[in-house]
């Protein structure tokens, strides 16, 4: 028997890909329960996306909040009766809770178009704080109805917020591990699908700021509405309004993204973390000198900041070092360099007097590292429309030099075949990334081709690589000229967002 079909709302921004996953894991007619896992960020939509599954197939959406057992037990019972149209009493554990409802839910299914029951229990780290029996219930009645026990077809989606919780669900000796069929992440927006999401794909240069400020989180649209006017003054008052004003709830937002995980109790100490590598620490040893904490004192911090996605590890593309630590969200590292150091001041509303003082930091320390990233994420995304067709995986390295202590690269691609920290692999680009307002000249491609020949006389398969600037503020002539004579790419904020 085939799925229906279920269309995409047209409500619904960008997600079509994992749209036609939910749809086609909700309307599967095979018999028995099927378990999926939905997990994201904060203010990624994941809940947006649900509400509409739910709508689409007439299932029942419970939403967990922070609140006693006794109390969840009761939410999920309004919710349930909500959905069925009728109530079924209350629960007094999650096994009578689960049960019940698979019972009800099954029994409501008939007719040959009809697709199965849908029970979406979002937050479910909620759930989980004070009640951490329910993986192992939901184990139990996967076992009791799974897809051999020939029971009617019931769809139970877990979603939550809390990283590190959702991502151990399927883990290991986990209750669930080999239970369920759909594990999504669902995460924020690129940065071409951002821009038109905020109505400004046509101004690269503002898509720009806005993206290096709030990321690709489609939520923060809600909270700040429309996108900044062209312009510097334009930006500062968009500012002003939402992540400089003490009133507006991104002012604070880091406090929540931290409430987001339950492990996380002494905030002080990752907000310091947070602050030591905004600033530029990258390595345990660096953030440990900045927080006052030895490098094996972090580690039980590094690690959990580190499954609940609020830092990345960065591997050298090349090189066999240590990982490169950087803050993952862009909304944090914009907070803890711009708005903590400057707090009374943007408390007392003297923002434009902080704003001002903090321009150059802004400038190097946001927007240099944001559009570096974005080069590495167009050369993997869209470089083909530039002609590049062997695109692996893109990274960035150090390359040793005595002449000039050495090169960081912004961008280095390798092609599909090969394999990072390969000494085999085939290098198939080497690339600057510059966001300042400068004119990027000849001698930013002179140093790429210097590289290019350091990596060949260190036995790197780098011959022939493709060599580029992206560059914010565009490309002085005498670079047009050499870049066409070597046929290196010049990439500007209108090729990065497709113009």
């Amino acid at each position: 028997m085939s799925s229906p079909s279920l269309p995409r709302p047209a409500v619904l921004f960008d997600r079509t890909h994992e749209w036609a996953d939910l749809a086609r894991f909700s309307t599967d007619p095979a018999s028995g329960l099927r378990i999926g896992v939905v997990r994201g960020r904060r203010r990624h939509g994941k809940s947006f996306l649900l509400e509409h599954l739910c709508r689409a197939v007439g299932g029942v959406y419970t939403l967990a909040l922070q609140q006693s057992r006794a109390m969840a037990l009761d939410r999920f019972s309004d919710s349930l009766a909500q959905g069925l149209g009728y109530r079924v009493g209350r629960f007094n554990s999650w096994v009578e809770a689960l049960d019940t409802a698979a019972d009800v839910l099954g029994s409501r299914q008939g007719g040959a178009e009809s697709v199965p029951p849908l029970l979406v229990l979002d937050e479910f780290p909620y759930l989980v704080t004070h009640s951490p029996e329910l993986p192992s219930v939901l184990q139990a009645l996967y076992d009791q109805r799974g897809p051999s026990s020939g029971k009617p077809p019931l769809r139970i989606i877990l979603c939550g917020s809390a990283i590190s919780t959702m991502s151990t669900l399927l883990a290991g000796d986990q209750a669930l591990r080999g239970r369920a069929v759909i594990d999504m992440r669902v995460g924020p927006f690129g940065f071409r699908d951002a821009a038109d999401y905020w109505r400004v794909g046509d101004d690269p240069d503002t898509a720009f700021l806005v993206d290096a400020v709030l990321g690709g989180a489609p939520g923060y649209r809600d909270v700040v509405g429309d996108a900044p006017a062209p312009g510097p003054e334009g930006f500062y008052d968009w500012l002003a309004r939402s992540v400089f004003n003490p009133s507006h709830i991104l002012f604070t937002e880091p406090e929540y993204l931290l409430a987001e995980d339950p492990r996380i109790s002494d905030r002080a100490t990752y907000h310091a973390i947070w602050e030591a590598v905004s600033s530029g620490a990258a390595t345990p040893t660096q953030i440990g000198g900045l927080v006052g904490m030895d490098a094996k004192s972090l580690t039980y911090h590094l690690n959990i900041m580190k499954a609940a996605a609020f830092i990345r590890y960065e591997q050298d593309l090349l090189l066999q070092r240590k990982p490169v630590i950087t803050v993952a969200d862009p909304i944090v590292r914009f907070h803890d360099l711009i708005v903590r150091p400057n707090l009374v001041d943007f408390e007392m509303r003297e923002g434009r007097a902080a704003w001002e003082r903090s321009r150059d930091t802004f400038a190097s320390k946001v927007l240099g590292p944001h559009f570096e990233d974005l080069a590495r994420q167009w050369t993997l995304r869209y470089g083909r429309e530039q002609g590049l067709d062997d695109v692996g995986q893109v990274g960035t390295t150090v390359v040793a030099c005595r002449e000039h202590r050495g090169h960081e690269v912004d961008v280095v691609a390798l092609s599909r075949a090969s394999r990072p920290r390969d000494k085999s692999a085939r290098i198939t680009l080497l690339g600057e990334a510059k966001a300042t307002n400068k004119l990027r000249t000849s001698a930013d491609l002179r140093r790429l081709v210097h590289i290019r020949e350091l990596l060949c006389a260190q036995g790197w398969n780098a011959d022939g690589c493709t060599l580029a600037v992206y560059s914010r503020s565009g490309f002085a002539e005498d670079l047009t000229e050499a870049a066409e004579a070597e046929g290196a790419l010049l990439v500007g904020l209108e090729e990065l967002y497709g113009g």
